[in-house]
């Protein structure tokens, strides 16, 4: 246990104090205790009145940040007990966000490749559409040529009767 030696003001008279505590700290702690003195000097009062008043403050100010500290405490008492729980469902959020990530990748690359054989299919469709009428016309051109038989046979059979 190391000890530092603290110099400090408080109301004008020079302290020395041995301290384990950190030198800064221990300043801010002084300015602190002349600030709550200046805040109750007076003339009416003796300098030992003038010490009271303060410790009281201070003490009041030390009293007040307990109160506070324990309302914090009661008000994150839940929460602190059911800490554990809450980390729980949140690693369990996590792997179900990531297993849901996963399933969207999957449906997404599902989903391309759906594209593209409904692009192929599409493809398909259109070059049965032409084939269609491509058909047809060749049935028209294959039924003109028919009745251009039957038209040339009758006509051949007329000239066989004339012959």
């Amino acid at each position: 246990m190391s000890e530092n030696k603290v110099q400090v003001e408080i109301d004008g008279v020079n302290y020395t104090l041995l301290t384990d505590e950190d030198e800064d700290q221990i300043r801010d702690i002084a300015k602190y205790v002349e600030k709550k003195i200046s805040e109750v000097k007076s003339q009416r009062l003796s300098f030992d009145r003038e010490l009271v008043l303060t410790s009281l403050n201070i003490a009041n100010d030390l009293f007040n940040v307990g109160n506070k500290y324990n309302n914090l405490k009661e008000d994150s008492r839940e929460a602190v007990e059911n800490y554990p729980s809450l980390s729980e469902n949140y690693k369990k959020a996590i792997e179900e966000n990531e297993d849901l990530r996963n399933r969207l990748d999957e449906k997404v690359d599902q989903n391309k490749k759906l594209e593209e054989e409904n692009a192929n299919l599409y493809r398909r469709v259109k070059n049965n559409e032409e084939s269609t009428k491509t058909i047809e016309k060749l049935r028209n051109e294959v039924k003109k040529l028919q009745e251009e038989v039957i038209s040339l046979k009758a006509e051949n059979d007329n000239f066989k009767e004339k012959l």
